[in-house]
């Protein structure tokens, strides 16, 4: 795999780790300052804007988990992209193929 890639890659990912550590730690920091009704951490996007938008502080740990979970897939998308610059095609094939079973996952799992 060519340096840049590989270099494109490792920033996606450490950003991606870094930012949502940041979400997570700054979340749990304010819920040490004032906890929220108790009420459990919903994973989803729409549940955590609506627990940012009521102030609740659990609403920046989801958004920290689900930043976290949705790294590796911005690190395939990376890949494509950067296979289809280089003219790679077997390689965007390949990622490709990866980035549907991740979008079909989640489609059949969403429920």
């Amino acid at each position: 795999m060519p340096e840049a890639i590989n270099r494109r890659i490792s920033l996606v990912l450490m950003v991606g780790m870094v930012v949502s550590l940041a979400l997570i730690v700054s979340g749990l920091a304010l819920y040490a300052l004032s906890p929220s009704s108790g009420k459990d951490v919903a994973l989803g996007p729409i549940e955590a804007f609506r627990a940012l938008s009521a102030g609740d502080p659990l609403g920046l740990v989801d958004l920290g988990i689900l930043l976290l979970i949705a790294t590796p897939m911005a690190r395939v998308v990376v890949a494509l992209y950067s296979f289809a610059k280089g003219s790679e095609w077997k390689m965007v094939a390949i990622s490709a193929a990866v980035l549907a079973i991740i979008g079909l996952a989640i489609l059949v799992g969403g429920k």
